[in-house]
């Protein structure tokens, strides 16, 4: 009980097992690691198959069930998998995602293939002492919002909603409209590798004038 407890307390993340070196089976202590030793950088480094997506979701989950926010940028789109939390670790949970293809490919159906999905998830979390219970606190302690540039799959993010008029007291202000006008040509050709200078590019001083009349006309 006492070793359970320790790693729900404020600051450590278990990670796992501890499995020295030479060993072929754990002798059952957790791996508990300081969340104040994370308050620079880190990086996880392993071959592919080792596992490193699986420990970065564990740091994360581990965060977020000490209330830390996190902001996560994943071009592969694995880390999506945060959101696939299942108290109950039923078929009927997994069903929806599981592959069709893959799973005929093991002459199974939809169906057979989230229950052997699920059988596996639970097996497997048990055996790192992880229970329904604590996926529920997690489900609970969790908002995850996934944004998707360029695609409507999850929520859209638009450069385009920044090329709206900005407020009233903004266009009244020449010096803040300037800067406005300034900072987004700048930011839109950077988009297409120019570095446009705001008083001699042609390009910039283009947009500068395209922003402006538009912006003036309320658009």
């Amino acid at each position: 009980m006492e070793t359970k407890l320790a790693y729900e307390k404020l600051g450590l993340f278990y990670l796992g097992k501890e499995l020295p070196i030479g060993e072929k089976s754990s002798a059952g202590l957790p791996l508990l690691y300081k969340s104040k030793n994370l308050t620079t950088h880190g990086v996880i480094i392993g071959m592919t198959g080792s596992g490193k997506t699986g420990l970065g979701i564990g740091l994360i989950e581990e965060a977020i069930m000490d209330d830390l926010p996190s902001i996560i940028i994943d071009p592969k789109g694995d880390m999506a998998n945060l959101l696939l939390t299942f108290p109950n670790l039923e078929p009927a949970d997994f069903e929806p995602w599981i592959d069709s293809a893959e799973a005929s490919r093991k002459n199974l159906s939809v169906p057979q293939m989230a229950e052997k999905t699920a059988s596996d998830w639970r097996q497997g979390l048990d055996s790192w002492g992880q229970t329904g219970e604590r996926i529920a606190h997690l489900r609970t302690k969790s908002t995850v919002t996934v944004y998707t540039p360029g695609s409507s799959a999850g929520v859209p993010v638009s450069i385009m909603a920044s090329f709206s008029a900005p407020a009233e007291d903004v266009m009244q202000d020449q010096d803040s409209l300037n800067a406005l006008v300034g900072s987004t040509a700048t930011s839109l050709l950077a988009l297409i590798n120019i570095d446009g200078d705001s008083l001699t590019s042609r390009e910039h001083i283009l947009i500068s004038s395209i922003l402006l009349h538009h912006w003036r006309q309320g658009e």
